[in-house]
Formats: structure tokens, C-alpha cells, sequence
């Protein structure tokens, strides 16, 4: 059985060299501005390899259903779709297990959005 624990955000702890003290912090969200009309690739997410978290929370901002593909930045993201890719409802918040090379996605939108465009993708650990 698997112990279930609430999503933690990936942690950039406090480190030092020399006299430089650089004060911990969570490691940055990637958002991305989606749309209907053609899958939008983001940046890298924080966090990639097999010592890391290989959660991502997906946060869809939207009042459309966002599908998202993974992928691996330095290779071809392949682009998301409606028809084949991860479904996440409009003003969901889920969170998915990737394979730990994954440090990027693909998103479109199903229905052209309202004012709210933002997939914003979130590494972590936790359920």
C-alpha cells in the first residue's frame, strides 16, 4: 500500500559558498498561455532527472477543458491534442506521476478560453 501524503511544490534548499548565503526557496511554476487554435509548448519545469519529484501538479486557469502532453525539452515535445492527449477540466487542479526525465509539456485548450489563458505546471511530491 502506498502512504498518501498532500502535494509538497519542489523545495530549492538553502545553500552557501563561501560567505554567499543563498536563502531557500520553492523551485518556479512554468505557465503557460494556452489557446484552441494550435498547441503551446512551455519552458523547462524545474526539476527534471531521477533525484527528483516526478509529480507535476497541472492547474488549469481556464474555462475549457486543457489537454496536456509531456515531454523532454531538449528533444521534441510532441504537440498536445484534443483527441489524444491528457484531459484536465476547466478550473481543475490534478496531479500526475511522469517518468523523471519529463521537464516539459504541450498544451491546447478544447474551446477557445475566456479572459483566463494560464496552464501553469507545478513539480512536486505527494497526492
Amino acid at each position: 500500500m502506498q502512504d498518501t501524503q498532500a502535494f509538497a511544490p519542489l523545495y530549492k534548499r538553502t545553500s552557501t559558498s563561501g560567505s554567499t548565503v543563498t536563502p531557500g526557496t520553492l523551485a518556479t511554476s512554468v505557465t503557460v498561455a494556452a489557446t484552441n487554435a494550435a498547441a503551446t509548448a512551455s519552458g523547462q519545469i524545474p526539476g527534471c532527472c531521477p533525484s527528483d519529484s516526478t509529480q507535476i501538479q497541472i492547474a488549469n486557469t481556464t474555462t475549457s477543458w486543457a489537454f496536456v502532453n509531456f515531454g523532454v525539452l531538449r528533444l521534441t515535445v510532441t504537440a498536445a491534442t484534443v483527441a489524444a492527449s491528457y484531459p484536465v477540466a476547466p478550473g481543475a487542479v490534478v496531479v500526475v506521476t511522469v517518468d523523471p526525465e519529463v521537464d516539459a509539456a504541450s498544451v491546447i485548450l478544447g474551446t477557445a478560453p475566456g479572459a483566463l489563458t494560464s496552464v501553469i505546471f507545478t513539480r512536486g511530491a505527494g497526492i
